[in-house]
């Protein structure tokens, strides 16, 4: 035992090992067509400006049993939403929509930050998603990244 950082605790004891099936959420799978219905349901509020209720829809039915493609257009459908907000209101406003929203709907909209984020269309809008973080975390605290980070449930 030279350099006792460097022991693969795994090794010691395999059976602990978790799979990547392990850690799946004990949820149902949502279709890809579910996911789409939500998604003109989501569009055609937008174009009504219904605003919040747009946002609610897209937060209440993430996705997280399903394939990479249908996390990805509800990913692309919640950014429309914000990006839509933003275009429509005063970034002061932020604060409202969010206080509106319930825990679970908190909780998801800060996974969903957290995932534009890391896509492309994510990167060129960086300041519209800080945004969105700061009046989240404004109204709710460091609840809901504290689960983000613990979270299993990925979107």
């Amino acid at each position: 035992m030279e350099d006792w950082r460097r022991i693969d605790i795994d090794a010691l004891e395999p059976e602990n090992h978790l799979s990547k099936q392990d850690l799946e959420p004990d949820l149902p799978p949502v279709s890809h067509d579910e996911i789409t219905s939500i998604a003109q349901k989501v569009k055609q509020s937008l174009s009504l400006g219904q605003f919040l209720p747009a946002l609610q829809t897209a937060l209440d039915t993430p996705p997280y049993v399903s394939d990479q493609k249908t996390k990805n257009l509800h990913t692309e459908t919640v950014f429309e939403v914000l990006a839509s907000i933003k275009n429509n209101h005063n970034i002061n406003e932020f604060p409202t929509f969010v206080s509106q929203l319930s825990s679970d709907q908190q909780d998801t909209l800060i996974k969903y930050i957290y995932k534009i984020m890391s896509t492309n269309y994510g990167a060129k809008h960086g300041a519209l998603l800080l945004s969105w973080f700061e009046k989240t975390v404004d109204v709710t605290g460091m609840g809901p990244v504290v689960r983000f980070y613990s979270d299993r449930r990925t979107v």
